[in-house]
């Protein structure tokens, strides 16, 4: 009798073994592939991912990564400062996501100098070739601070006349690349600060000169 009821428990323990160690395997195997599954992506990428197009996005990746002779066309440096530097920061701390630690330092380098490098290549584009050459510096300069927001910054009557006569489309480069080159939390304080200069300086111009 007592035998039996041995066999019985076994038989039981055995039954249960069947029933829970598919579970257990299964369970196991799931973390595994989650551990080796990439992060998910976050918020920013999310939104950030659609605006640039894959083969860019390969250029960028692949140079960011240190991949001998990968370097962005300059169409594509063009494209990635359209992107913005939030978006662009935002791609580069996803790679050092999912790559070993020991390339941390080498992604973080590589990403600022194809940024900075693509940011020249911006600057060198034609129109803002063009552009730059209608303004003084000193001009630009209280241009941009102005259209920054810096507490104070208002274009002088004579930096006004030489914006209006650098013409709009000048005026609206010239803030679309501070917007790229800014946290993209500035880029309606910018727009706003751009076009309110903007409209500012026309009437400056519409109005007669004060003869001394």
């Amino acid at each position: 009798m007592e035998s039996l009821a041995k066999a019985a428990v076994l038989l039981l323990f055995a039954l249960m073994m069947l029933v829970v160690l598919p579970g257990l395997e299964a369970r196991r195997l799931e973390v595994e592939e989650s551990a080796k599954a990439p992060p998910p992506y976050s918020p920013i990428i999310a939104s950030c991912a659609p605006k640039l197009p894959k083969n860019c996005g390969d250029e960028v990746k692949e140079s960011v990564l240190g991949l001998e002779g990968s370097v962005p066309t300059a169409d594509c440096c063009r494209q990635l400062v359209r992107w913005g530097k939030t978006c662009h920061d935002a791609f580069a701390q996803l790679l050092i996501s999912r790559e070993p630690t020991s390339q941390k330092s080498s992604i973080l380098t590589n990403s600022k100098t194809i940024w900075e490098g693509c940011v020249d290549v911006e600057e060198s584009s034609p129109i803002i070739s063009s552009c730059a050459a209608k303004l003084s510096k000193n001009c630009g300069d209280e241009v941009k601070q102005s259209v920054l927001g810096l507490q104070g910054s208002v274009p002088t009557d004579k930096c006004c006349r030489q914006l209006v006569r650098s013409g709009k489309t000048c005026h609206d480069a010239f803030a679309q690349l501070l917007v790229s080159r800014e946290p993209a939390s500035q880029k309606s304080s910018i727009l706003e600060n751009s076009k309110t200069i903007w409209e500012e300086c026309v009437e400056v111009v519409a109005q007669p000169p004060v003869s001394s």
